[in-house]
């Protein structure tokens, strides 16, 4: 199977290229880093120029786009409107990346598969607006997956986190924040089965439980260094920011999901 990923050098695109190359035939896009693809398998592309990835997408006829895309909400709308419009009249499945951010503009409760989005951020709205389009689009070969914030070996955040700790920082976490998490090895695995499955509809590639950002930051300090320091913040005007993934989809297989305890291990180990 030909599968192409679109923002293929970032965090998630790079767990996707390492999941999936065994078994298919990867196609991916960068910006500035090259990916660790053959030269004829990846291809440098300026989302400004939409030209240049349809005529790439004719030459490699795809099974399925994973869309990890970042950049200018505008530029990547119409990108992505673009790459609709090429695939609406071919078998391609499109796997679109999203967010929680398309519940903020409700936190008094976390949101499940079903919920209708409403968003208060200009990014929610953004994410929003690519989730209607390719759900009309595409019907069921469009598919959304919604990410809360995602974790990995290699992210900035653990990054950040560990120099605090090395310099003796205090690392700051919200106690009435509420939320679940994502590491980028889990969502390629997760991706994997979702493409070899034909699943289709809305998937939250989220941990099933959630917790206060504080108990997780500080769970994950202690198992970097017993030495860790971490401050306790709350979030004004909230009594509970609810911010969590909900996940009530009944039709995946055991261990299509994992909990925060696996991610922290994956994490640390």
């Amino acid at each position: 199977m030909k599968i192409l990923i679109l923002g293929a050098s970032g965090l998630v695109g790079k767990a996707l290229i390492k999941e999936l190359s065994p078994d298919h035939d990867v196609y991916g896009t960068f910006n500035q880093t090259e990916l660790e693809l053959t030269v004829d398998h990846q291809l440098q592309w300026d989302i400004n120029d939409s030209e240049k990835i349809l005529n790439w997408i004719d030459r490699i006829c795809p099974d399925v786009i994973v869309s990890c895309l970042r950049g200018d909400f505008i530029v990547q709308f119409e990108a992505h409107a673009r790459i609709v419009e090429k695939i609406k009249s071919t078998p391609t499945r499109l796997l679109f990346c999203s967010t929680t951010n398309v519940f903020d503009g409700d936190v008094t409760k976390h949101h499940a598969e079903t919920d209708p989005p409403v968003a208060e951020s200009d990014y929610g709205q953004f994410k929003i607006k690519c989730e209607e389009l390719i759900k009309n689009e595409l019907g069921e070969r469009g598919v959304i997956l919604r990410l809360p914030m995602v974790w990995g070996k290699q992210s900035p955040r653990l990054k950040e986190i560990k120099n605090k700790i090395e310099n003796g920082q205090e690392i700051e976490a919200y106690d009435n924040i509420y939320l679940n998490h994502a590491i980028d090895t889990g969502i390629a695995s997760q991706v994997k089965q979702i493409i070899a499955n034909d699943l289709k509809g809305i998937f939250h590639l989220a941990t099933t439980d959630i917790d206060s950002q504080y108990a997780f930051i500080w769970k994950l300090v202690k198992d970097l260094s017993p030495e860790g320091k971490v401050k306790s913040l709350t979030l004004e005007n909230y009594d509970k920011y609810n911010f969590g993934l909900l996940i009530n989809r009944t039709d995946l297989e055991s261990g299509f999901y994992y909990d925060n305890g696996i991610l922290l291990d994956q994490l640390v180990k």
